[in-house]
Formats: structure tokens, sequence, C-alpha cells
């Protein structure tokens, strides 16, 4: 039987890895996206909820009960400890419904996204991964753009991400994303017409 490469996709904020997941998705590759799990289980998952409630305090609730992402975001990554503490309940979680997902596929090439998959060691759970690059500068004027994100909650994003350097080590292929979307889209065709051939 003919088994699935699973290959792992992530870039720093404002690189573009959620674009470049959108064009894999147009082309018919199945996609993960870990990030969004993750978002979902803090929703739906009254267990998780009640931990995170009981190791960050009631600071993280909404008036409903509900987690607030950014209150939780501000707790928890204050120092390397907060951080760790959210890992150990939120990360088991996030690769139980991964390996389920792959269980069910059957493509011959699957992508599964993460924003931080190298600094998780989730790269280790792939067979490949694929890194979306971009100047700093453009990141930054994208994320501003998008207005979730002040200039500070950019810089402190971009503290806890790895480097470009790292990323580009860790990478089997790069995408670089300066220009506009027809150009990214472009690029992204050709490597799945790369991967198409690697993994017929």
């Amino acid at each position: 039987m003919k088994h699935t490469i699973f290959y792992g996709l992530t870039g720093g904020i404002g690189a573009g890895k959620s674009t470049v997941a959108k064009i894999f998705t147009q082309l018919g590759v199945p996609v993960l996206d870990l990030d969004k799990v993750g978002h979902q289980l803090l929703e739906t998952d009254t267990q998780l909820q009640q931990q995170l409630h009981q190791t960050f305090g009631k600071g993280i609730l909404q008036p409903d009960g509900s987690i607030n992402r950014q209150a939780l975001a501000q707790q928890a990554f204050t120092c390397p400890t907060n951080t760790n503490k959210l890992n150990k309940l939120l990360h088991p979680r996030i690769q139980n419904i991964e390996q389920q997902w792959r269980n069910q596929q059957t493509a011959a090439l699957a992508i599964i996204e993460a924003s931080v998959l190298i600094e998780s060691a989730g790269v280790q759970r792939m067979d490949g991964l694929i890194v979306v690059l971009a100047a700093m500068h453009t990141r930054r004027q994208r994320v501003l753009k998008r207005g979730k994100q002040d200039k500070v909650a950019f810089e402190s994003i971009v503290q806890r991400q790895c480097t470009d350097v790292e990323r580009i080590s860790a990478a089997n292929f790069t995408l670089y994303n300066d220009t506009d979307i027809p150009t990214l889209q472009k690029e992204v065709q050709q490597l799945y017409r790369t991967l198409a051939q690697h993994h017929p």
C-alpha cells in the first residue's frame, strides 16, 4: 500500500506560510494547520481549559469562562518556564489530533503547517520541511497591516520564534515571498511539481 509523504510547512510571522498552505490546498494537497488545531482545542477542550485556569490563574479567562488567547499568550510567554507549562498541556493534544489526521490520509503528499514547527521539535515527525521566507521589514508591514498585532507584539513573537538562519538550515525546500501573490503561486506550483516527481 502506498503511504503518504508528510512535509512540514513553517515560516516566521508575516512570511506568508498560510498563503502558501492555501495555494497547496488549491492544488489538491491535503493541509493540516496545527496552529488552528491549537486554537480549537483552547475553545472546545474543557479539561484543557480547567488545567490552564489552574496553571495560569483567573486572568486568562473571559467573563463567560472561556480562554482569552491574548491573556494566555501574555502569561505563557513571559518566561521559558511558563512557555514549557503551556507546551506540556497543549502539544500532546495537538500531536494526538495530528496523528488521527495522518491516519486518514490517502494522497501521495500532504502538508502539516505550524508556526513553531522547528522550535517545538515537530519537524522531527515530518518526512521533509518547506520554509517560507521574507525580509523582516516586509513581514512587519504585513503584520501591522492586518491590525491584529502592534509593533511590540510583532517583536515579541519574532523573539519567541527561531531565526531564518535556523529555518534555512532545517529546510529541504525554501520559498521566498518578498514580491506578490502571483509570483508566490508560481513558486509553489513549481515546488509542487518537484515534490510530485519525488513522490509520485
